[in-house]
């Protein structure tokens, strides 16, 4: 099957992607570090974390793409 997408475009996608997830990996450490201050942030690490796991997915699959056009 054909990508529907450019090698180009997949290497851009892939490259937001990586920002992206870095960020919110540090957002995670940043939220555990102050939640063991006392505040309660467990929602909200909880949904960076779900994001992490989206994220990684894309990736992978972005990976799967740019075999498939290389």
């Amino acid at each position: 099957m054909v990508s529907r997408y450019e090698l180009t475009e997949l290497l851009s996608a892939k490259k937001s992607l990586e920002s992206t997830l870095r960020k919110i990996e540090q957002a995670v450490l940043s939220l555990e570090e102050k939640q063991k201050g006392g505040k309660n942030l467990k929602s909200q690490i909880t949904l960076s974390k779900d994001r992490i796991k989206a994220l990684t997915l894309a990736i992978e699959l972005i990976n799967v793409e740019i075999k498939k056009v290389s």
